[in-house]
């Protein structure tokens, strides 16, 4: 080695890394040779310069873009140097956290996943047991049982889109549902007083929100919506065999949207549920199911 000079070659291979990646950096303005032939256009470097290569690698490796580390080079200067990585750790905060809550959102979709999958099938009448949340609710202004599944679909939809807004996110279709009063539930009337979303609990500082306390229900399955007013009946009349006290309005809880089959095409999966105190210490125990 004369006068600690090496060639491009040298320097590649003594640093572990490709011709190309040298002349990407010298064209960069990243790491230039001391010399460049000007007959054969042969970089020649110092051996030195390989602490710069390696800050640069460590750099990148940092997760810091070419552009970024030529601004450092550029500046060579401490303040700046912290300033630069102080940005890279509040734009990596962001990113963990946006990493974290995509994480949470697929768990959760997996969870939900299972149970569609291992749902009672239709037609089963079964007490179950059902986890408290916090809901977007709202007046419904229409009586949705006597129209087509089409015209929830809408409301919902239009629903999304006031709290996507808010930057509300994490809500999806399958967590929606119609209420019944329970007075009408008894009357044998059909008739949706209410239409609402589950939120992501850190949504009630954006939105008006309401909690649904988690309960013991009456539930029946079912997958034709024209069918809600026979299967309301169907619930009403078990939870008289299973000798139940109602406590609460019931609910149309929208389980599935979409054919299991193919994924292109829609079709529901509901349930009824009603809140219930049964009065006979027989009766069978609750399983959990998913709210």
């Amino acid at each position: 080695m004369k006068n600690n000079k090496i060639t491009i070659g040298q320097m590649a291979k003594l640093n572990h890394t490709t011709l190309a990646t040298l002349r990407l950096y010298d064209e960069k303005g990243l790491l230039k040779p001391i010399e460049v032939n000007p007959k054969s256009n042969y970089r020649i470097y110092d051996v030195r310069q390989s602490m710069v290569f390696h800050m640069i690698q460590h750099n990148k490796d940092l997760g810091l873009s070419l552009k970024e580390i030529a601004a450092i080079l550029d500046h060579s200067s401490a303040d700046f140097l912290v300033h630069t990585y102080s940005q890279k750790v509040v734009e990596l905060d962001r990113k963990m956290r946006e990493l974290q809550w995509q994480k949470r959102e697929l768990q959760k979709v997996l969870r939900w996943n299972d149970y569609f999958t291992h749902r009672p099938p239709k037609d089963t009448l079964t007490i179950g047991y059902v986890p408290s949340s916090h809901v977007y609710m709202k007046k419904a202004v229409r009586n949705y049982f006597q129209e087509d599944f089409g015209s929830v679909v809408y409301d919902l939809s239009c629903m999304e889109g006031e709290l996507h807004k808010k930057k509300i996110r994490g809500v999806y279709p399958y967590n929606a549902f119609l209420t019944v009063k329970q007075e009408d539930f008894l009357a044998g009337r059909c008739r949706a007083d209410r239409i609402g979303m589950i939120v992501p609990d850190d949504s009630t500082e954006k939105v008006k929100t309401e909690t649904y306390e988690s309960s013991t229900c009456a539930c029946v399955y079912f997958e034709d919506f024209e069918q809600a007013p026979a299967y309301m009946e169907k619930l009403l009349a078990y939870c008289q065999q299973e000798n139940c006290t109602l406590i609460g309005d019931v609910t149309c809880q929208i389980i599935g949207v979409l054919d299991a089959q193919d994924f292109r095409k829609t079709a529901e999966t509901l349930r009824f549920q009603v809140p219930i105190q049964r009065d006979d210490s027989s009766a069978p125990s609750a399983e959990s199911i998913s709210g």
